[in-house]
């Protein structure tokens, strides 16, 4: 069987008896092979299959069919699904196949021009009418209107060129190079021409050079092999009259604005001359300053910084525009607009530029996409970077907060980008195969899209900025989050958690782009080297320095495409003092490091209570998480608060398992634990689905609702209540911990699993504490990391860096080596369910973080606005708030007598201790 299903078949029925072909109209019927569901149907929605259909039998059919057919079908087409998103990808991967040459423009039907031209106004003014109603849908309207033509007066594209025929005394005759483009222009005008007057343009002034006349045709795309195969054929050669030269010059370069006003709808100067009449003063006037600076060859920051401003008043017009012709004319210049954003920005040397330049050339550039898709984002982005340019100082502090700003605006970009190519891409490879395009087409088509947008140019601007913020803020090429001396040999995979459940026989040194920061480390891999930017206090970092495996993120381009290119090959690893990775081929070497120890047996623990209160708590009946806070209660000083609390101890799940009402329940459970080695990617899943129909034994709930009250937790729905305690449970069959138990030989069955229960402190910053710095290892340093809202963000891998800071513990003076750039905060109150195993704190064994914890009522999500944060900007407040989260590590380091990592949170000025560890891989 082929490696990905056939997406439908063409095909035409022969009757024996008769000896006659059966189609459909004349053309190939077709047939799509559908999957069961349209959830499960690679184009998406539930019309989209109905729309490809449609459209392949359209396009593979023998009938007549061109550009003009397309344009009205694909006005039809567009009736109900004006909000599909799925439906509008489609139409315009069919579009833009249309666009690359990859469909017929002409197939046994003569268009005339102004017939072609309607259909085009038709269609466009109808796609600017869904842009203005149907806000959802603008991103795919404007890709669609950048593969059509305005449309204009065709007209004039039949009439003009008879005129400069008859102006210069050129006779129609067959056999010259005019009169086979006239009769073409005639009876089919496509795209094509456009190119060919520019090429013809490039010969009359080469005084009659044929070399550029055919150059200038393969750079746009039409060779002489498609000259000739237009149904109304060019097959000569053009003539050169030396005494014509300048007026035909004269004349074709105006024939080319016609074409381009018909046929291409983001060239500027067309674009600029139909929108004149609908824009104000002072956006011509600016469209004015754009053509002078542009004759004048202004620097590339002071043409970036017109378009860019010229873009903003125009967005702002266009938005509260209810005419659509108005609304389209605009449109068209803004898309104009974007594109010589583009080529000015590529015509460029990157490397030539300062990091003030560079620096202002992303503020411009986030300007303009903060006008497009993830604009809430961008627009923060350039707010925050805004501030930091007025602030310019070519010092270490501004670069490292510089960073902040740019590695946020870098993964927008990157989610942007994978946004676009998963609605996309799917739906060009259904189309390429069916419609038989290039080989070359369809892997690179979405990608095309996106390296034609803004977001690839600051990609490009970020690419060359990086090197130089990282320069100046002294941070090197690597950032070494776990230190080690090994070796392996070279692995290269796509990301950590693909390979998360895998077990490699000889020591690994995996390669990979894409880290979560909740994976777990997989047997025999000494060393993960990494793209990505996770959190030093990830909960793979953690782990990474239990089991003593070299973990480091590389940003030096170059360098991690070379330790790529050494796939297959061993390697000898070590983190230098200097802060490096330093790595050497090992020929013979025996391979070390990252050897996983074995964690000792579980102890499996007696039920005693359905719950219990904080008093209650003891190490027989709880994990470390309750027990750890509950012992320094009355140890710390009096402004290090603790949230109220409660417990289901151990044992509880067990007893609730075996309740009469959960009887079926378990033994379904003891089915699916079975399956489960064979296939944990699925059989986990369905483990944890299970679970959440267990029924609550009616003396647990009377129990977990009297020590409630008694505790001061705030009142909560008991569904809630229950959801997030079965959740807790099953949280021991997710993913991670079930294959990190397996590569430690644990057995499943001794993993008993409590669940603690806190009062959410509603922070305003969430911190995690490490009391000796994890990175140099010196036990004189604290690190830790501040994210605003609650401290999921941290402890849950959200993408973005924490705030981040060592100090001494002498003198408790932050030296800031990071600043924060998480994209998202949370923020709410309520109760949290902790899961707190007997697993969780083994010695040799980083188990903490493998289990799950729920809030009762999910937080609230909120993009974090920096240019607004005194964490960032108020460098008092800052200082004084890191001297106590410092101050807190030191106490309960103290308390405790040994090495911690903690969790902690601030709210309204008041420090909360949330939970401690102890810290492993020291």
């Amino acid at each position: 069987f082929p490696a990905s299903p056939a997406q439908g078949i063409n095909f035409v029925l022969y009757q024996p008896e008769t000896g006659h072909w059966i189609k459909a109209g004349g053309r190939d019927m077709y047939l799509p092979l559908a999957p069961e569901t349209a959830a499960d149907h690679p184009l998406g929605s539930e019309r989209a299959p109905e729309l490809a259909e449609r459209i392949i039998g359209a396009e593979m059919g023998r009938g007549s069919w061109t550009l003009m057919h397309r344009f009205n079908l694909c006005y039809e087409l567009l009736e109900g699904v004006e909000a599909d998103p799925d439906a509008l990808s489609l139409l315009f991967a069919w579009l833009r196949f249309s666009a690359i040459r990859q469909l017929d423009w002409q197939r046994n039907y003569n268009t005339k021009p102004r017939e072609l031209s309607h259909a085009q106004e038709r269609l466009t003014q109808r796609l600017a009418g869904i842009y203005g109603s149907h806000g959802s849908s603008r991103p795919w309207v404007r890709l669609m209107l950048s593969t059509l033509g305005r449309g204009g007066d065709g007209q004039k594209v039949r009439d003009e060129i008879l005129n400069i025929m008859h102006r210069h005394h050129i006779k129609e005759v067959h056999g010259h190079f005019l009169e086979e483009w006239h009769q073409k222009l005639h009876n089919n005008t496509t795209p094509d021409d456009i190119v060919i007057c520019e090429a013809y343009l490039a010969f009359l002034h080469s005084d009659g050079d044929l070399e550029k006349f055919y150059a200038t045709l393969e750079r746009g795309g039409v060779s002489r092999e498609r000259l000739r195969s237009f149904e109304r054929p060019i097959r000569t050669d053009p003539e050169f009259y030396p005494d014509k030269r300048g007026g035909l010059s004269w004349d074709f370069e105006h024939f080319l604005h016609i074409l381009k006003s018909v046929h291409s709808g983001t060239d500027l100067d067309t674009a600029a001359g139909a929108a004149r009449g609908v824009l104000d003063d002072a956006l011509n006037g600016r469209l004015n300053t754009l053509y002078d600076k542009r004759q004048q060859g202004a620097a590339v920051r002071d043409q970036v910084e017109t378009i860019t401003a010229l873009r903003e008043d125009l967005a702002g017009r266009i938005s509260h525009r209810e005419d659509t012709r108005a609304l389209r004319e605009m449109l068209y210049l803004d898309l104009a607009l974007e594109q010589v954003l583009r080529s000015t920005l590529e015509q460029q040397t990157l490397g030539e530029l300062d990091v003030r330049t560079l620096t202002d050339l992303v503020w411009m550039v986030l300007r303009n996409l903060s006008l497009g898709a993830e604009a809430d984002e961008f627009r923060l982005c350039s707010r925050h970077l805004e501030m930091l340019r007025d602030d310019f100082r070519l010092e270490g502090d501004w670069a490292l907060h510089a960073k902040s700003v740019t590695d946020r605006a870098g993964r927008v970009v990157a989610r942007w980008s994978e946004t676009l190519y998963t609605g996309l891409q799917p739906k060009a490879e259904y189309l390429g195969e069916a419609f038989e395009a290039d080989a070359w087409t369809l892997p690179l088509f979405s990608e095309e899209i996106i390296r034609g947008g803004a977001g690839f140019m600051l990609s490009l601007l970020l690419r060359r900025l990086d090197p130089l913020l990282r320069e100046l803020a002294g941070l090197g090429g690597w950032q070494i989050i776990s230190p080690a001396q090994t070796s392996g040999r070279v692995r290269v995979v796509d990301s950590l958690r693909a390979v998360q459940a895998a077990s490699f026989a000889k020591p690994t040194v995996l390669v990979t782009d894409a880290v979560a920061g909740d994976e777990e480390i997989p047997d025999g891999v000494t060393s993960v080297i990494t793209c990505d930017t996770p959190d030093l206090v990830s909960h793979v970092a953690v782990r990474a320095r239990n089991s003593r495996v070299l973990f480091a993120t590389c940003y030096d381009a170059d360098r991690y495409g070379e330790l790529k290119d050494l796939e297959d090959r061993e390697l000898a690893l070590t983190a230098s003092p200097a802060g490096d990775v330093e790595y050497q081929e090992a020929r013979g070497a025996s391979p070390t490091g990252g050897r996983q120890t074995t964690a000792p047996a579980l102890r499996r623990r007696a039920f005693s209570h359905w719950a219990v209160a904080r008093d209650g708590f003891n190490g027989e009946i709880l994990g470390g998480k309750s027990n750890n806070l509950q012992a320094l209660r009355g140890r710390l000083p009096d402004w290090i608060g603790f949230p109220a609390s409660m417990a289901l101890p151990f044992g509880a799940f067990e007893q609730t398992l075996a309740a009469p009402e959960n009887r079926g329940l378990a033994k379904r459970l003891a089915g699916l634990l079975n399956q489960v080695p064979q296939s944990p990617e699925t059989g986990l899943p369905e483990v944890r689905r299970l679970l959440q129909g267990l029924a609550s034994p009616g003396v647990l709930r009377d129990a977990l609702e009297t020590t409630w009250h008694a505790s001061g937790l705030p009142p909560t729905d008991w569904q809630l209540t229950w959801g997030a305690v079965k959740k807790v449970w099953a949280s021991k069959w997710n993913e991670r911990a079930w294959f990190s138990r397996n590569a430690r030989g644990i057995d499943h069955d001794d993993l008993m699993m409590a669940v603690l229960i806190q009062q959410v402190i509603a922070a305003d910053y969430a911190f995690v504490i490490h009391t000796v710095n994890p990175i140099t290892g010196r036990d004189d340093e604290i690190y830790a990391e501040v994210v605003p809202g609650l401290g999921e963000t941290l402890v849950g891998n959200y993408p973005g860096r924490a705030l981040g800071f060592a100090c001494r513990k002498a003198d408790l003076a932050p030296t800031l080596l990071a600043y924060p750039g998480k994209s998202i905060g949370l923020y709410g109150s309520g109760v949290i369910f902790r899961s707190d195993s007997n697993g969780e704190d083994l010695e040799h064994y980083a188990g903490a973080g493998l289990y799950d914890s729920f809030l009762a009522q999910p937080p609230r999500q909120r993009l974090l606005d920096y240019s607004e944060e005194a964490l960032v900007w108020n460098a008092a407040f800052r200082d004084e708030m890191l001297r106590k989260i410092a101050r807190i590590g030191l106490e309960v380091e103290q308390a405790c007598g040994s090495a911690q990592d903690i969790e902690g949170a601030v709210q309204q000025g008041e420090y909360y201790l949330v939970q401690t560890r102890p810290q492993v891989g020291l």
